[in-house]
Parts: structure tokens; sequence; C-alpha cells
């Protein structure tokens, strides 16, 4: 697993398919844009569950078995945009463990029903409830599993389903005194039910820093100037960023980061508390937060690059149509903010690896659906939304 890559190997199980993605050079997005520059996309969308977040999923459920935080029969719960989700799913289903994951009610239904599909139970929760809020995504993840963990054993198939049932029921009621009570019960701990918790995880930046990072130094034969990614849980750009600054100092890390998240408020010097004032609700998904997670370090982030909604989905329909590459929002978002960059600073002669952290077949019935575009206030023709970017 993420070793050197079975071109024409046999894998043993779909796990073992992860990691070594394509590195794609983007031709013709350079001659929109009148780059005198090399773009080159790492297209994540090739891991066998569609995201980057296969790679955090394998190494955070392998630490747990080690520790004995998880066993046959226990339930993986995650708070997730989906991506990371699919990944716990496709692990959990070669290891025999039970699935439920919360999400945000913005999260495409694409991604809810590729969960099912996987075998996953859903929670759905207000998108505007902030991150520590009772309600929130994040919430509901830690108090399912304390439901769980009250009873002392496994669960089967039927009582977890009757059990996310009442929890979905409480969220739906909007009864933060019951939630709250029950997110501060005592319950004793034990390995049947498990959070890996991916924004507050040791071993998902590890992941990055052990295989994305090395597979895009290989792929570029060590000659990088700029590293592009949208910010997150910060895995991705902590991971890769630590790495490729321990190969070459002088390589520069762009951030991107959605309007409505803190990361660029932070960046510029304001504490998370002051900065959370700020935060408000977007539609572009996987990028982004309303708090600072330990698992982000924006030390290593040189520069960051704020893209709004409409610009993030335009970008990603733009992808699509000249170099047929389908990517979601954050991809959009990541390419938006690494072109942006090199106009800004008038660079040239540079060459620069971005992030595609999905594929965009998760978003069809909203990026690339126009009715869901005009009927959110978005413009559908890419030229208009982008044209600020190209030199004249």
């Amino acid at each position: 697993m993420f070793g050197e890559p079975k071109i024409y190997g046999v894998y043993d199980n779909i796990l073992e398919t992860i990691g070594w993605t394509p590195l794609v050079r983007l031709h013709r997005i350079e001659e929109y844009f009148k780059l005198d520059n090399e773009l080159y996309a790492k297209l994540e969308a090739f891991n066998p569950g569609g995201s980057i977040k296969d790679r955090i999923a394998v190494y955070m459920l392998r630490r747990a078995e080690e520790e004995g935080r998880v066993a046959e029969g226990s339930v993986v719960i995650e708070p997730t945009a989906g991506n990371t989700g699919v990944g716990l799913a496709l692990v959990s289903r070669v290891k025999g463990y039970q699935t439920v994951f919360t999400l945000p009610r913005k999260m495409s239904l694409e991604k809810e029903l590729l969960l099912r599909s996987l075998g996953a139970l859903i929670i759905r929760t207000p998108t505007e409830a902030p991150f520590y809020s009772p309600l929130s995504y994040y919430s509901a993840a830690h108090i399912l599993r304390k439901m769980i963990l009250k009873r002392g054993r496994m669960v089967d198939r039927g009582e977890l389903a009757e059990i996310v049932g009442e929890l979905q029921s409480i969220i739906d009621r909007g009864d933060e005194e019951t939630l709250r009570r029950l997110l501060e019960m005592d319950v004793p701990e034990g390995p049947y039910a498990y959070v890996p918790d991916q924004y507050f995880n040791e071993y998902n930046p590890l992941a990055h820093y052990e295989t994305l990072a090395r597979e895009i130094w290989r792929q570029m034969g060590g000659r990088l100037d700029i590293f592009v990614a949208g910010m997150g849980t910060g895995g991705t750009i902590t991971g890769v960023s630590r790495y490729l600054k321990e190969q070459d100092g002088n390589i520069t890390v762009v951030g991107v980061d959605p309007e409505g998240s803190i990361f660029h408020i932070v960046k510029k010097g304001v504490s998370p508390e002051e900065a959370t004032k700020y935060a408000h609700p977007y539609l572009v998904e996987g990028i982004g937060e309303d708090i600072l997670p330990e698992t982000i370090d924006l030390n290593l982030v040189d520069q960051v690059i704020v893209v709004d909604d409409e610009k993030a989905f335009a970008m990603a329909r733009l992808i699509a149509r000249l170099e047929g590459i389908l990517a979601g929002g954050s991809s959009g978002a990541a390419l938006y903010g690494a072109v942006k960059y090199l106009r800004d600073n008038n660079i040239s002669g540079r060459r620069l690896v971005v992030i595609f952290p999905d594929t965009g077949r998760n978003y069809l019935t909203k990026i690339f659906n126009d009715r869901w575009m005009r009927e959110n206030g978005f413009n559908t023709c890419e030229e208009e939304v982008l044209k600020g970017l190209i030199r004249v």
C-alpha cells in the first residue's frame, strides 16, 4: 500500500489501489489564461473512492487497529463533507466495520447515495450550525458515539439503525438541550464505536507527508516551484508542504480558502476565536472551516488566496470543458487560486502543482447543473466570471 505503483500488477484488495494518482499538465488552461508557467494537476479522483481522502482513511483506521480502538463489528463514525466518509466506508467494508457518517445538509445528494451504497447510515445536520454547536455535524458524530458506547457492547445493524434514527429525530426537532445532555454523558470506553476525527487526528497530515508529497516530488523529478492546495482539515497542505519544504526550502506554498472560512483571517494574525465572528456559510464543499483544526499548520503556508463560490464553480466547469477533467468545486477553487496567485505576482517561468481533491461526478446535480446554478444566483457563463484573470 502506497509503495511502488503496480502498473500491471494484481492487488489483494481494493485498498492496495490507493495512491500513485496521475499528475497531468494543464496545457489548455495555460493557453486560455495566457500563462508563461507550467501547471500540473494531481488527480486524486483516481483513488478507488474517488478522492484524496482515501489516503487518510487507511492511515487513521490502521493506527486505530494497532491501538485497540476498533475491532470487527465496531461502528466507525465520522463528521465529513462526504469524501472522508467514502474512504472510511471502503476500508470498513474490507475490515468488517459498520459505518455512520454525519453530513451538513448542503453536501450533495450524490455523496449521500454513494455512502449508502457502501453500507453506511447517514445523519444530516443544519448547514448553518457552528462547528461546536450541539446541532452540528461534528457534535452529532460524538453524540452518536456516546449513545452506542452507553450500550456497553457491540451493536448489530438493526440496533444501530434505531440509534441513528433516534438521533436524527432529535436533530430535526432542533432539541439542543437533549443533544447537549447526550454529549455530556459519561460512558465507559470500548472498541464498540470510534470517531477517527480527521480534524484532530495526527495521522491525517502524516498520511499526506508519507504518500502524496513523495509521489509529487518523484513525479516532478524534484523540480517544483509552487504548490497550491485548498485548506479544509489542513491535512493535505500541512503534510505535503512539510515534506516539500524539507526537500527544497525555496518552494512556495499557496493555500486556497473559501469566503466564509476563517483560515485567511487567522493567517493575518487574528485569533481563531475572533476570526469565528466573521465566518458564514458557503456552498463549495470540502474546504474551509469556522474553527482551526489541530491538523493544520498555517506557518507552512506562505500565502492564502480567498475564492468565492461563483469563481470556484466557474473554474470547475472550465476545467471540464477545456481539459476533459471532471473535478469538484474545491478543485476549481484551488486552480482559481493558483492562476490568481500567478497573475497578482506577475510570475512566469515556474512549475506549479495544484491538488484536485475529487471528482465532479459528486456534483452533477449542482455545479454542473445550469438550473441549480441559476437558482443559487450563479452565472453559468464561465468566461464572464473568470475574465478578470485573463491578461489582455
